[in-house]
C-alpha cells in the first residue's frame, strides 16, 4: 500500500511540474564526511588587557563622562585618555574655600580679641595688686600710730583687696579658658577645611586619566551592545574604555540556548569577520558559560556565552570588537550519504527528495539522520550518484 501511495505521489509531482529540469536545477547526492556545527557570533576580545574605570571619589557613585580617547589610537604610559565631570567636586571646593577662609578671618580675630582681653585681665590683676599691696602698708603700721577703729578698717580694706585679687585671678584664667577652649575648635574647624580642600583638589585631579600603560583605546560594549560616549553616565566600577595589547585574541561568543547542551571544552571553531569577510580564522572551545541569560535588552532569547582560542593570528590586523560569525564543530561523520538541505522537501508524507530518473524527476521518500546549516544525512531513501531537484516539484 505504501509503494502503490509513493508511485501515485510520485507520478502527479511528474505530471505538475511538466518538462525535463534543467542542469542547472540539479545536484548530486554524494558520500562525504558530514561536519555537524551550532552557530557562534560574538566579538574579539585582547588576553592582555585593562580596564579604566571611574576613581573611588567618597561617596560618589554616578559619573558623567566629558572627554574620551578615539578608539583604535594607540597610546603611551601617562598620556590622558579619559576625563570626567569634575564640576560638582569644583563647585563644592568653591564652597569649602570661602568656609576656610571665613574660619580662618574668625580664627585670627579670635585670637586678638582673646589678647587684649590677656592684657585687660593682667592690667585688672596689677591694680588689685597694688590695691592689696597697699592695704598691706597701713595694716603694716605700728598700733600706737593709728587709731583702733581705723586699724580694723584699713584690716578690712586689705581682706578685700585680698578678694578683689582672688576674683580678679579667677576671673582671668577662666576667661583664659574659655578663649583657648574656643580658639581650639575654631582652628579645628579651619584646619579641617584646609584638609578637605586638599582632598577635593586631589579628587578634582583624580578626575582626569591617564594611561596605566601602553597600548590600543578599546571601547567595551555592554549587554545592550551599546559603547560608552562623551555625555553618557558611568557607574563607579564600569569599564569606560580599555586599553589592551593586540599581541594575542580570543572570540567572546554566543550560542542559542537550544544548542548548548552540545557544546563541549576543546571543540573546533571556524570564525569569519565582518570587517574581514576573507579571513578565516581557526580555534576551540576553552570556556562554557554556567549559565544563560538574554541576549540584549531588547531581545529576551536565551543564551551561553563562550570563549574561544584562537590557532593562530597570523598578520591579519585584528582588532578587539571586530564582530565575527562562525560555526563549532559537535560532530563529524565519516563517509555518509549527504543531500544539499536546499534539495528536501517537507511533505504530508515527510521529507522527499526529487530523483531524475530518466528524464523524469520522481518523488524519493527519504529517511534522514544528522544536519549542518548545509547538508543533511541520508540514511535510505537515495544512493551516492543521485541527481535530485533544488525546486519543490511537488508545488508547481
Amino acid at each position: 500500500m505504501n509503494r502503490l501511495i509513493l508511485a501515485l505521489f510520485a507520478t502527479m509531482a511528474v505530471a505538475a511540474c511538466g518538462g525535463a529540469p534543467s542542469a542547472a536545477e540539479l545536484v548530486e547526492v554524494k558520500r562525504t564526511d558530514l561536519v555537524v556545527t551550532v552557530e557562534v557570533t560574538g566579538e574579539l576580545a585582547a588576553v592582555d588587557s585593562t580596564d579604566v574605570m571611574p576613581p573611588p571619589i567618597p561617596d560618589m557613585w554616578d559619573y558623567k563622562i566629558a572627554a574620551l580617547a578615539d578608539e583604535g589610537v594607540e597610546v603611551k604610559l601617562g598620556e590622558p585618555v579619559v576625563a570626567f565631570d569634575a564640576s560638582e567636586l569644583e563647585r563644592e571646593l568653591d564652597t569649602l574655600r570661602n568656609q576656610a577662609d571665613a574660619a580662618t578671618k574668625k580664627l585670627d580675630k579670635r585670637k586678638v580679641d582673646a589678647a587684649l582681653a590677656r592684657k585687660d585681665d593682667e592690667l585688672r590683676l596689677q591694680e588689685a595688686e597694688a590695691t592689696l599691696r597697699k592695704a598691706g602698708l597701713k595694716t603694716g603700721a605700728p598700733p600706737d600710730q593709728t587709731a583702733a577703729i581705723e586699724l580694723r578698717l584699713v584690716e578690712a580694706d586689705r581682706k578685700l583687696a585680698e578678694m578683689a585679687l582672688e576674683r580678679a585671678r579667677g576671673r582671668a584664667a577662666q576667661v583664659a579658658r574659655a578663649d583657648a577652649a574656643e580658639i581650639a575648635t575654631l582652628a579645628d574647624e579651619a584646619a579641617y577645611a584646609t584638609g578637605r580642600i586638599k582632598a577635593l583638589e586631589t579628587n578634582v585631579g583624580r578626575m582626569q586619566l591617564v594611561a596605566a600603560r601602553a597600548g590600543t583605546i578599546v571601547y567595551p560594549t555592554n549587554w545592550g551592545g551599546e559603547k560608552k560616549k562623551v555625555g553618557d553616565s558611568a557607574w563607579r566600577m564600569q569599564p569606560v574604555l580599555q586599553i589592551v595589547g593586540l599581541g594575542t585574541m580570543v572570540g567572546k561568543g554566543l550560542i542559542d540556548e537550544v544548542d548548548l547542551a552540545r557544546v563541549a571544552d576543546g571543540q573546533p571553531v571556524t570564525m569569519r569577520l565582518d570587517a574581514l569577510p576573507d579571513v578565516q580564522l581557526r580555534g576551540t572551545v576553552t570556556t562554557i558559560a554556567k549559565n544563560v541569560e538574554s541576549r540584549s535588552q531588547n531581545d529576551p532569547s536565551k543564551i551561553a556565552r563562550v570563549e574561544v582560542a584562537l590557532a593562530e593570528q597570523g598578520t591579519h590586523p585584528l582588532r578587539p570588537g571586530m564582530r565575527f560569525r562562525g560555526e563549532v564543530e559537535t560532530a563529524r561523520l565519516p563517509g555518509v550519504l549527504v543531500i544539499p538541505a536546499e534539495a528536501v522537501f517537507v511533505t504530508a508524507d515527510g521529507p522527499v527528495a526529487y530523483r531524475l530518473d530518466g528524464d523524469e524527476l520522481v518523488a524519493a521518500k527519504l529517511t534522514l539522520g544528522r544536519r549542518n546549516a548545509t547538508s543533511i544525512e541520508v540514511r535510505s531513501g537515495l544512493a551516492a550518484g543521485d541527481r535530485v531537484s533544488r525546486i519543490d516539484r511537488g508545488h508547481p
